[in-house]
């Protein structure tokens, strides 16, 4: 066992040097002798290769919770749906921007798949499926290189005053309330119980509109942030939210006309946030999400993998792929998203696609302050594109570039 542990180690530290290339030395003096250097933060990379987190992997789904979503022209009520199955109506909301009513049904664990195919049976106008829980798409681990190359690899050194102020809306936790950002409006809505500080909703709204004097400029500044808050510490101490929050966000932001709608976040395909998604897209000018971080045969989250999102899959400072990000036919475009620097309390690296999304989202937004188109199609025909030549299944399009 000692003598296994001791080869893991060593392959481990081997490891850290090989991966240790993909960042240039500089002024590094020539030395006699025979050596390896050592990227410590590498190695602990390499342990979470092998090991993941050291967390337990979070529940997808909300235990003995259906949600159920239908038009307001199906004349259903919650209490008849619950009532066909025998469960408990939780909560329920009419989506007037969307013109769709969401409830969630209580029902015993036991007899919940059983449940889900007597209402599809029942009531096939509407859409049902277990309450999915959304996460935030970053990474457990801070990034390891002091440096800043983010606006610099996408061309966007000296982002320009919105011209005009864009309306983003943003699906997020709760960003913190001091943070210097450059915006001609922030109006904040909670649809989560719990509101404490999010260091990721924080990380978004600095990369959108951060004011240059904390260190790092936000690619959409004068932008006019229309924010929903549907991420909340749950019972381990993770962020989540859950479909029905996340229908009623965005039913809200819909209401509010934005243009933008961006989503740092992810939960597993479900058919009643299919449904709203349907209802979403056509009344808003774009709609950006994170690609998720499930590693290259990770399952393809909504809302980025619904079709018309834009999903962002995260590069790094060489622009190479983020291992751990996931890989599909639904990724658009690739944004910086590994070790990316942001002045977020003290300031610190963050790493993952929710992080890589903000950057397309800005680009969007200065793209129709201007009148320019924000299509797919314009938006893939402007970005870089990254080995292997044309579009894949790792980073799209390519990267985005200003």
């Amino acid at each position: 066992m000692k003598n296994g542990l001791i080869l893991l180690v060593a392959s481990l530290l081997c490891s850290a040097a090989a991966f240790g290339q993909a960042y240039p030395q500089k002024n590094v003096e020539p030395r006699n002798g025979v050596g390896v250097q050592i990227d410590l933060g590498t190695v602990m990379r390499g342990f979470s290769v092998l090991f993941g987190h050291g967390r337990a992997s979070a529940p997808e789904f909300a235990p003995g919770q259906i949600a159920a979503v239908w038009t307001l022209d199906d004349g259903l009520e919650g209490t008849a749906l619950a009532t066909a199955i025998q469960g408990e109506l939780i909560e329920q909301q009419r989506l007037a921007a969307l013109g769709l009513h969401i409830a969630i049904i209580g029902v015993e664990n036991e007899r919940l798949d059983a449940s889900l195919a007597a209402l599809r049976e029942r009531f096939p106008a509407a859409a049902f499926d277990r309450n999915a829980f959304v996460y935030p798409q970053e990474s457990g681990q801070d990034g390891v290189r002091a440096r800043q190359y983010a606006t610099a690899l996408i061309g966007a050194t000296r982002p320009e005053q919105l011209s005009r102020p864009v309306s983003i809306g943003v699906i997020d936790g709760t960003p913190d309330p001091n943070l210097a950002i450059d915006v001609a409006e922030l109006a904040v809505q909670p649809f989560a119980s719990a509101h404490a500080t999010s260091d990721h909703a924080s990380a978004v709204a600095c990369a959108l509109a951060c004011r240059v004097e904390t260190g790092f400029a936000g690619l959409a500044p004068g932008a006019e942030l229309v924010w929903a808050v549907v991420l909340a510490p749950g019972p381990d101490g993770r962020e989540r939210g859950d479909t029905f929050q996340l229908a009623r966000a965005l039913d809200w932001l819909v209401g509010r006309h934005v243009e933008i709608i961006h989503a740092s976040l992810g939960s597993v395909p479900n058919e009643v946030l299919a449904r709203v998604l349907e209802r979403t897209l056509p009344r808003v000018r774009a709609f950006v999400a994170a690609a998720g971080n499930g590693g290259p045969k990770g399952k393809p989250p909504y809302p980025a993998a619904y079709p018309g999102v834009l999903a962002v899959a995260a590069v790094d400072a060489q622009a190479s792929p983020w291992p751990q990000g996931n890989q599909g036919a639904y990724i658009v475009l690739a944004a910086p998203g590994v070790d990316v620097w942001l002045p977020v309390g003290r300031g610190r690296y963050f790493t993952g696609t929710s992080f890589a999304a903000p950057f397309v989202t800005a680009w969007i937004a200065q793209r129709l302050a201007r009148g320019l188109p924000s299509d797919a199609g314009r938006l893939c025909a402007a970005a870089r594109d990254l080995p292997p030549v044309g579009r894949d299944e790792v980073t799209g399009c390519g990267l985005m570039q200003w």
